[in-house]
């Protein structure tokens, strides 16, 4: 245990005997726990001994707590990988042409020429600009000028570029 990184106030009991009345340290660790349990155990009253299973009950609790920040931290890691996938798929759409099963209000399918793709708060957009014709002399698409940000997982249909 690291003496330097663990501030602890100690008390003396109406029996001279000393105990520990606080610790304080972000970063104990089992280990540290169980030499804290020990040092408590030499220094106790050998007429008034403490209750171990109240100190076993915290020791499972502090390991309890340890188990679930680590599965936190690997639960994150894994988030930021999966999103780190999605987005690197999801960049194979850039430039084309997608549906997402919604009408326009002529009654066709809604279509999308994708520019981006990005994560927002944890969930993959597209940014893309809604298809809203065809000039026959130019032979051009004609776009909505505002683009519109689809959700990834509401893609139905994705083309190659062109209608």
């Amino acid at each position: 245990m690291a003496v330097d990184t663990v501030n602890s106030e100690v008390g003396v009991d109406k029996n001279g005997n000393p105990y520990t009345k606080a610790i304080s340290n972000d970063k104990l660790t089992n280990e540290d726990f169980l030499q804290l349990m020990l040092q408590e155990l030499k220094l106790q009253d050998p007429t008034k001994p403490m209750d171990s299973t109240q100190m076993m009950d915290s020791q499972l609790q502090m390991s309890t707590l340890e188990t679930n920040m680590a599965t936190i931290d690997a639960m994150k890691s894994l988030q930021s990988s999966f999103a780190q996938t999605a987005l690197s798929s999801a960049s194979n759409i850039i430039g084309q042409i997608i549906e997402t099963g919604e009408m326009s209000e002529a009654g066709v399918q809604k279509q999308f020429k994708v520019n981006s793709v990005e994560i927002i708060n944890g969930t993959l957009y597209m940014q893309g600009h809604q298809i809203v014709g065809y000039n026959e002399e130019t032979g051009e698409l004609l776009y909505k000028a505002e683009p519109d940000f689809i959700e990834y997982n509401k893609i139905t249909r994705v083309m190659n570029g062109s209608v």
